[in-house]
């Protein structure tokens, strides 16, 4: 992620765009994303795609994080896990992904995300960032 696209407000990212998250609220410590479930998520069993689940719990964990950088700062993803605990189905609630700050020090950062679709846990992930300064 370069400087320049540190100052794009969350909305016109394009992943973001391409994708309808919507940032609900974040703070120093915790970000919420959501989405809605479009057939275009969907893979060979009816249900959304891992890759699209992982997708938006990374923006989550990095809205912790991004807002807070300096101009000088740039972060980048170095690890994630993930665990998928149930499906996310078509025709349900909005999938909304709760990203919690673990731990930030002045380089590595470590956030946990849980992702929900009305009460059900869909995934549970861990996120580490690189803080770096030229």
């Amino acid at each position: 992620m370069t400087r320049e696209s540190s100052r794009v407000p969350f909305e016109d990212v394009p992943i973001n765009r391409h994708l309808a998250l919507r940032l609900v609220s974040r703070s120093d410590t915790e970000a919420i994303v959501e989405m809605d479930v479009k057939s275009e998520l969907l893979q060979e069993y009816g249900v959304v795609h891992g890759g699209i689940l992982a997708v938006l719990a990374d923006t989550a964990a990095v809205y912790v994080l991004h807002p807070a950088l300096s101009a000088a700062q740039t972060m980048t993803s170095i690890e994630f896990k993930v665990n998928f605990l149930a499906a996310a189905r078509p025709g349900g609630d909005v999938l909304r992904a709760h990203a919690n700050l673990i731990r930030r020090g002045r380089r590595i950062a470590l956030c946990e995300v849980r992702l929900l679709q009305a009460e059900t846990e869909i995934l549970r992930g861990l996120f580490t960032y690189l803080i770096s300064e030229p």
